[in-house]
């Protein structure tokens, strides 16, 4: 039974990576004052490996129209909106992004660590 849930999990999980870099939610901004944003990672080793295997595929590698680790500038206005608007949007899914942002074992305080993180480019 373990061994066909673990499997159901991952083949969920390989859906919603799939799907869940949509590139329609927002435009990424041209200017940030990192060269190479898919260097950045969190100095936290639990929230680097959790950064690594969820955040990173979609927020840290280019992917078009969804703001990158560190770039402060398309980050300006989503932080703008309050950091429990964010925490509902990772939480619930929003746009593109699928819910828990593809980390099912995360907390809020983790959520809110990683976005901090990603929107600073630093800890």
């Amino acid at each position: 039974m373990k061994t066909l849930m673990f499997r159901m999990l991952a083949a969920f999980s390989v859906v919603l990576a799939l799907s869940g870099c949509d590139s329609s939610s927002s435009e990424i901004s041209s200017t940030s004052p990192v060269k190479d944003l898919s260097q950045l990672s969190p100095s936290d080793p639990m929230l680097k490996s959790i950064y690594e295997r969820s955040c990173k595929t979609c927020h840290g590698l280019g992917t078009p129209a969804i703001p990158q680790t560190g770039d402060i500038e398309a980050w300006e206005p989503r932080m703008a909106q309050g950091m429990d608007t964010l925490l509902d949007h990772v939480i619930n899914g929003y746009g593109g992004m699928p819910p828990l942002g593809m980390c099912m074992d995360c907390d809020a305080d983790q959520f809110e660590s990683l976005i901090e993180f990603m929107a600073k480019g630093s800890d």
